[in-house]
Formats: C-alpha cells, structure tokens, sequence
C-alpha cells in the first residue's frame, strides 16, 4: 500500500471514529434530557400529594439523588465512549505508522540493491 493510499485509509479510519463519537454523544444527550423531564414530571405528580414539611423534604432529596444518579451515569457512559475512540484512533495511527515504517524499510532495501 502506498503512503498516500495508507493516509488516505487512515482519514477514513478517524473520520469514522469522530462520526460515531458524535452520533454516540447525540444519543446520550437526547436520552438524558428525556430522562430529566420524565423525572420532572414524576416528582411533579408527587409534589401533589406532600402534606408535611418533612414529606417534601424526602421528596426533594430523592429528586436530587435521581438527577444525580442520571447526571454520573451519562457521564461515566460518555467516558466509556471517549476512552473507546481513544483505543480506536491509537490502533489507526500504529496502524498507519507501521505501515508507513514498512514502506521505508522496502524502499531502503529496494535502494540498498
């Protein structure tokens, strides 16, 4: 494979990996802000039915802790996906590299003839 040939498939390589980051961060995004209203409207409901201070501060509390959760989860969810295109782009770039380093050796020993 040529250097061209070879920088060519590993623009490819990253653009696919940036393309599903981008798709991946979409989703997580979408689904977390649809989780936030659902909680909202959950906790809303059940604001209804609180009759004592000490009801409204158990309600608040566990609203506080489900958009934690929701929070650190999407979070620790978008890190598995970045830590993911980390690992993928470094194999493209060894890859290409190698290939790269190949080339020189046969282009030297082809000289070196």
């Amino acid at each position: 494979m040529s250097v061209i040939e070879n920088q060519m498939k590993l623009g490819r390589e990253l653009f696919e990996i940036n393309t599903h980051v981008a798709r991946r961060m979409t989703e997580i995004t979408g689904d977390g802000i649809k989780q936030y209203f659902e909680t909202n409207q959950d906790f809303a409901k059940r604001l209804a039915e609180v009759r004592d201070v000490t009801a409204f501060m158990e309600l608040q509390r566990e609203y506080g802790e489900s958009l934690y959760n929701g929070v650190t989860e999407r979070m620790q969810t978008r890190g598995e996906v970045l830590k993911e295109a980390v690992e993928r782009g470094g194999e493209a770039m060894r890859s290409a590299f190698n290939m790269a380093d190949e080339a020189t050796e046969t282009v030297v020993e082809e000289a070196a003839a």
